[in-house]
């Protein structure tokens, strides 16, 4: 049914990621997105995650949220999902959306009749990389390919993932919107509090699978001396390390004195952006690579990875790499470590390119999405 002229558009954003992540770039990009709406005369945003597990629900204030926090208990996330969509699909017939926007694929809720579903797609890791996805992920490419079927129009953050989307499913490209990411971090945000580690170290972001490549990294760094000899290197996120990581690591000849693993809120992460003398990012894979623009944005130079979606969204502001390769990225690094101009070009340059991509772009290209499609049904 079309939105009547002048009316307030009821947006309607599902459980389905708030019930899996406690954060992420997912629920980050839909937090962003709907702080951003939230700024629209005519658009009234809403998250309906009636038993969601999200910390970034509790940390971001104002938003619209339906729901409570939950702590996670381990492997609850069946029985959460089970819950959150029936009590979804009751809440529904008193929220009355004008359109339901998924936040993932897994979410099963009965929307009204006619209401038009707009579904955002990142990547295509799961059918793309099968063979490295951890037993019970292949439902994720089945449930994704059902939702992309099922939705009026598709999200996709990037050119890489469009094409993957089009290439593997068979969607119609007219049923598709390219729409870029943001950034969260402020650029040249002043008041710095000081580095929490005080020596010189290499920062990487995310969790730490084999797409993501992490171990290409331990192995090249600790092919140089003198990377081994100077600095540290620091995973961000992804949990502890496993035993078999930090055998692998010692069995390299990485004292674990230089290979440490932090966790924390955003605060601790800009902080660890500010102070690191480089991003590094060697995955074999993403539908667009939120770290880099943090980094960017925080004056922290780039070396990535030169394939699938990171030369779009880094342009020419990064050092880039075959991620296949361990002596070119060891090369890389060692080029940022002995080189200070080169570091402050690529701050420049990332700071320069980070403008480019803003959550209130985002928002605003995703309201047109919205508005064909209420136009249209």
């Amino acid at each position: 049914m079309a939105q009547a002229e002048g009316s307030v558009m009821r947006v309607l954003f599902d459980h389905s990621v708030f019930s899996l992540q406690t954060r992420g770039g997912i629920s980050r990009y839909f937090c962003e997105l709907v702080r951003n709406l939230q700024g629209h005369q005519g658009c009234a945003p809403r998250i309906l995650a009636p038993c969601h597990q999200s910390a970034l629900l509790q940390e971001m204030e104002n938003l619209p949220v339906t729901g409570r926090y939950v702590p996670p208990l381990p492997h609850d996330h069946r029985l959460r999902q089970w819950v959150n969509n029936g009590l979804s699909t009751l809440a529904m017939r008193f929220v009355s959306p004008d359109l339901v926007h998924a936040t993932y694929y897994l979410g099963r809720v009965r929307i009204p009749t006619g209401t038009p579903l707009v579904v955002t797609v990142f990547d295509m890791i799961h059918e793309r990389f099968s063979q490295s996805m951890p037993p019970g992920e292949q439902s994720v490419a089945r449930a994704k390919k059902k939702c992309v079927k099922r939705a009026d129009h598709v999200i996709c953050i990037s050119e890489q993932t469009k094409r993957d989307l089009v290439n593997i499913i068979g969607v119609d490209e007219r049923k598709i919107t390219v729409i870029s990411l943001g950034c969260s971090f402020p650029i040249d945000r002043g008041g710095d509090t000081g580095p929490l580690l005080k020596e010189p170290y290499f920062l990487y972001v995310g969790n730490r699978s084999e797409v993501k490549n992490s171990m290409r990294l331990v192995e090249a760094f600790a092919r140089s001396r003198r990377l081994g000899r100077e600095f540290r290197l620091v995973c961000f996120g992804g949990g502890a390390f496993t035993d078999e990581e930090l055998r692998t690591a010692g069995e390299l000849g990485i004292s674990p004195r230089n290979l440490i693993q932090i966790g924390g809120d955003d605060a601790v992460l800009d902080n660890l952006y500010r102070h690191a003398v480089a991003l590094v990012y060697p995955s074999l894979y993403e539908g667009f690579g939120l770290p880099l623009l943090e980094a960017m944005s925080c004056g922290c130079p780039v070396i990535c990875s030169d394939c699938s979606s990171l030369p779009e969204v880094a342009g020419q502001a990064a050092l880039f790499f075959d991620p296949h390769s361990t002596d070119a990225l060891r090369d890389c690094m060692e080029r940022v470590a002995d080189s200070v101009d080169l570091r402050k070009q690529l701050i420049t340059a990332g700071r320069k390119r980070c403008r480019r991509f803003s959550w209130k772009r985002c928002a605003e290209e995703t309201l047109q999405v919205y508005k064909k499609c209420l136009k249209t049904n």
